[in-house]
């Protein structure tokens, strides 16, 4: 008996040739304002997007929004989680209202939109990512290195595990009372600076997530995580009293990093009591005068898997800076212009000036 095969090929659209010629698209898909963002906490993110068509008269006439957690279903015009229906609008800015979303859980979306011709338009697929989505999904405790609010060096964090199934993905949760930088087996996660930003810490305090799937290996891993003071614990004195400050306490953190394998299980490496940490070559940090770095102090590799943390110490539980914490949902502080020095004039053994050929306001 013969076996008849059945190829089918879907095929999406994402522009049309109008009238004149001209291409007419659905673009600029956003969630919560951010392109495909991971980690966001927000249980109805606002959607938006916009219509691309240079014709006289151009405006969208409807849209339909599907949302789903299969992106095949919303390839094929299809979902479970939201479907809006066609609605007659121009809008193009919406607040998701449909199932409500799980923590930890990837959404796919798309808009088919009507042009000024009532013709039907579909924009790519795009996607969303919610996190922890409540502070009682967290599993890490809050840690910190037991020093006072006056001790100067930053204090150093590292946790060594083993991971022994092949990895599908991998996110990074990390919550900060102080600045953080964040490493897995000696590379710096993300070119965030300054996270997390800042907030009246006794309120309210952010989270951000980073995909680490790249990051790590089959077998050992590390993590380390370096902290600085920030806003949360000013030890410089100036104006606005910061050093007086509330909140103010030696920096701290939360950290689960969540481990997604092929075979659909999940482990999670949380902060707690078997992490160990140590001061290091970063001897004096402030927001307001900058760091100290003494390089006579450095632990090489203190981040990665090798490193003999035989001679760091056990680290101590600290209580939640405030019952609110909440995804940091903002376009992060990037490094963005590199400006090399013109020239450098040495004055005396101390005392160096860099010329950067241009007047620079802080």
């Amino acid at each position: 008996m013969k076996k008849l095969i059945l190829f089918i090929t879907v095929t999406t659209f994402f522009s049309y040739s109008g009238a004149n010629g001209q291409s007419v698209r659905l673009t600029g898909l956003q969630s919560d304002h951010l392109e495909t963002p991971i980690g966001i906490d927000n249980p109805a993110p606002r959607l938006s997007w916009r219509i691309d068509d240079s014709r006289q008269g151009a405006k969208q006439t409807s849209y339909r929004v599907l949302v789903d957690k299969d992106s095949m279903k919303v390839i094929n015009g299809k979902a479970d989680i939201w479907d809006t229906g066609k609605i007659n609008s121009g809008d193009m800015l919406i607040t998701y209202a449909g199932k409500q979303l799980e923590p930890f859980t990837k959404y796919y979306w798309k808009v088919i939109g009507g042009d000024l011709e009532y013709k039907e338009v579909f924009s790519p697929v795009s996607s969303f990512e919610t996190g922890m989505m409540d502070i009682k999904n967290w599993q890490g405790s809050w840690i910190g290195d037991g020093q006072d609010i006056n001790y100067e060096p930053a204090p150093y964090f590292r946790k060594k595990f083993t991971t022994g199934k092949k990895i599908k993905s991998a996110r990074a949760y990390i919550a900060v009372g102080g600045l953080y930088e964040l490493y897995i087996n000696g590379e710096k996660i993300g070119n965030h600076r300054l996270d997390p930003l800042y907030t009246r810490f006794d309120r309210r305090n952010l989270y951000v997530t980073y995909d680490v799937t790249g990051q790590l290996r089959n077998g050992d891993n590390a993590i380390g995580v370096l902290l600085g003071n920030g806003w949360y614990n000013h030890q410089s004195k100036a104006v606005w009293d910061f050093d007086r400050a509330p909140w103010r306490n030696r920096p701290a953190f939360c950290l689960d990093l969540r481990i997604t394998y092929s075979d659909g299980s999940v482990e999670t490496i949380p902060t707690d009591l078997s992490w160990k940490t140590s001061s290091g070559a970063l001897i004096f940090n402030s927001i307001y005068t900058g760091e100290h770095y003494d390089a006579r102090l450095e632990q090489k590799g203190w981040n990665t898997p090798d490193f003999d943390d035989s001679k760091w110490r056990g680290v101590g539980l600290r209580g939640v800076p405030s019952q609110n914490v909440v995804a940091q949902q903002v376009r992060p502080i990037r490094n963005v212009l590199t400006i090399p020095a013109k020239s450098v004039n040495k004055i005396n053994d101390k005392t160096y000036v860099f010329d950067f050929g241009q007047n620079m306001a802080g």
